[in-house]
């Protein structure tokens, strides 16, 4: 995710937030936004500026926020924009994956590890249902994950009968490609086009 798509998923988290209740306050919004409480506030200030909430003070020094109708115009806004994004998201991922599967398949490798846990992961798998794709283990980089959709977890460094290791995560995939690559050999792992920007292979 870029800079100005971070600000834009953090401004409309913000006023989705105030839009549910007025009495949240910003030790909560930092919680729950997953940002420092005083970047918390420079993004409330930036509302106040843009016209897009209003700021009431109440007894024992606290604050109610209310959105305002430009506030609930710009929230709006940025949840039809998230929406627009994730479709083309996901439609890119798919045909990414069909791609990948299609020159895999045709090169007699069948069996593949998903390398990643996140969105594009869950992508991969129902991409694989519509081909002769058999996932056969999803590596977490974070070894936080266990069985997902009924497909076990697995490690670089297991004995485990695969064709391919396929980078499937936007989160760190350069990492993650590393990680995977220096266990298994940088040429046992397969990258869609839709994530060939973010991986910096070897010459």
């Amino acid at each position: 995710m870029n800079r100005e798509a971070r600000e834009q998923s953090i401004i409309r988290g913000l006023l989705e937030r105030i839009d549910d209740s007025s009495e949240v306050d910003q030790r909560t919004l930092s919680e729950e936004l997953g940002i420092a409480l005083g970047m918390t506030n420079a993004y409330v200030k930036r509302c106040v500026k843009k016209g897009w909430i209003k700021v009431k003070q109440v007894p024992a020094r606290r604050y109610r926020y209310y959105l305002t109708p430009k506030g609930f115009a710009e929230k709006t806004r940025l949840t039809a924009q998230f929406f627009s994004d994730s479709l083309t998201f996901f439609r890119r991922a798919r045909q990414s994956f069909t791609r990948l599967y299609g020159e895999l398949a045709a090169d007699g490798r069948r069996r593949v590890v998903l390398c990643g846990v996140d969105d594009l992961t869950e992508i991969a798998i129902l991409c694989a249902l519509d081909h002769t794709i058999e996932v056969v283990g999803v590596f977490d980089p974070e070894g936080l994950s266990g069985t997902m959709y009924g497909i076990p977890p697995v490690r670089p460094d297991q004995a485990i009968e695969a064709d391919a290791w396929v980078l499937a995560v936007n989160h760190d995939a350069a990492k993650t490609y590393r990680l995977v690559g220096e266990t298994v050999g940088p040429e046992w792992v397969v990258v869609p086009d839709i994530l060939a920007r973010m991986v910096a292979r070897p010459s």
